[in-house]
C-alpha cells in the first residue's frame, strides 16, 4: 500500500494503490495534510528506483479550485522532482483529485478543501492577476506601448485594493484608482504602460497590496526594449566667406544641446567643403550649431550665426 501525502493546509490526507507496470513511479506526496482557503505547498512526484534517462509525467486535477503544472520532468540519475499545487478559496468544502501518471502507470492523491472562515462572516478575500508578467518587447522611442491585466476578485467576500505601485524606468500605470474594492467576482482593469527613455532593455515591477488571504501583495514583472527603427541625421551647409585676404584652408563645425552655451568641436581637423552631416544625434533632442573659418595658420574666425535643429 503506498501512502500518499497532499499538497497544502486543508488537503486532507489519502491513500492510493497505484497501477504497477514497468515505469518506476512511485508516489505522489505534499508537505500539508489540509488547506483552509487558498494557498500553496509544495508536492513531490517519486520513483521506484532512480532513472537512467530523463522522463516525463503528466500531472492532473480533478478540480478548477486547484491548479497543477501540466507535466513534471524528471531527470536523468534522479528519483523525484517537486512541482507546487495552488489551491484558490472555496465556499463549501469539496474534494479534488491530483493524479501523477504516464503511459501506463498512474498514483492519484485524494484533497479536500475546507472553506476559511474569517470572523463572523465566514467569508475570505481573494484576489486573482489576469497575468503575473508582462512582456512589451520591442517598443520604438517616443512611441508608449500599453498592456491591460485584469485583476478579479476571486474569494468568497469582497476583497479591498488599497495600493498600486511601479518602478522601473520608462514603465507606469494607469485605468485603477485606490482604494477600490471588488465584491465577489468583480472585475478590476490595469493599464500598464511602456515609454523607453533610451534604447536598451529595461525592466521593472508592478505591485498590488490588498487584504487578500493568500497575501498581502501580488507582483507583476514588467520587462521592454527600447529601440530606434529610424535613424537621423542633420544636413549643414553655408557659403563661403566673402574676400577677405587670407585663404580659407577650412570650417570647425561646433555643437550645443539645447539650451546650453557649452559648444562641442564636432571635427578633429578642419574641413574644406561648406557641408557637413551630423549622424550622432538622438530622436527627441533639440541642437544649436555654428561654423568657424580657419586659415593656414590654424586661426579661426568669427563664428557664424547660430543654427537650430530639431530631432523628431
Amino acid at each position: 500500500m503506498v501512502t500518499l501525502l497532499c499538497c497544502a493546509p486543508g488537503l486532507m490526507l489519502g491513500q492510493h494503490r497505484g497501477v504497477r507496470g514497468s515505469h518506476p513511479l512511485g508516489s505522489l506526496t505534499c508537505s500539508s495534510a489540509s488547506l483552509a482557503g487558498a494557498g500553496t505547498d509544495a508536492c513531490q512526484v517519486t520513483l521506484t528506483a532512480v532513472t537512467g534517462s530523463a522522463m516525463t509525467v503528466s500531472l492532473a486535477s480533478s478540480s478548477s479550485a486547484v491548479k497543477v503544472p501540466a507535466s513534471l520532468a524528471v531527470a536523468a540519475g534522479t528519483s523525484s522532482a517537486k512541482f507546487t499545487a495552488t489551491a484558490s478559496a472555496v465556499s463549501s468544502a469539496q474534494t479534488a483529485t491530483l493524479t501523477a501518471s504516464d503511459s501506463s502507470n498512474s498514483e492519484t492523491y485524494s484533497l479536500q478543501l475546507k472553506a476559511a472562515s474569517t470572523g463572523t462572516t465566514g467569508t475570505t478575500a481573494g484576489l486573482t492577476l489576469g497575468s503575473s508578467s508582462v512582456a512589451f518587447g520591442n517598443v520604438n522611442l517616443n512611441s508608449p506601448a500599453t498592456q491591460t491585466v485584469k485583476l478579479t476578485s476571486s474569494g468568497t467576500g469582497s476583497v479591498t485594493i488599497s495600493a498600486a505601485a511601479i518602478k522601473g524606468t520608462g514603465f507606469s500605470m494607469a485605468g485603477m484608482t485606490t482604494p477600490l474594492t471588488l465584491s465577489t467576482g468583480q472585475t478590476a482593469t490595469l493599464d500598464l504602460q511602456f515609454d523607453p527613455t533610451a534604447a536598451g532593455a529595461d525592466t521593472g515591477t508592478a505591485t498590488i497590496t490588498s487584504n487578500a488571504s493568500s497575501g498581502g501583495t501580488a507582483t507583476i514583472a514588467l520587462s521592454g526594449t527600447g529601440t530606434s527603427t529610424a535613424a537621423y541625421q542633420v544636413e549643414l551647409d553655408w557659403d563661403a566667406p566673402g574676400s577677405s585676404g587670407v585663404t580659407v584652408s577650412g570650417y570647425h563645425i561646433y555643437r550645443a544641446p539645447s539650451g546650453s552655451s557649452s559648444y562641442t568641436l564636432l571635427n578633429s581637423s578642419a574641413t574644406q567643403p561648406t557641408t557637413y552631416s551630423d549622424t550622432a544625434v538622438q530622436a527627441g533632442s533639440t541642437y544649436s550649431y555654428k561654423v568657424t573659418s580657419v586659415d593656414s595658420s590654424g586661426v579661426e574666425s568669427s563664428p557664424s550665426s547660430v543654427y537650430t535643429a530639431t530631432i523628431p
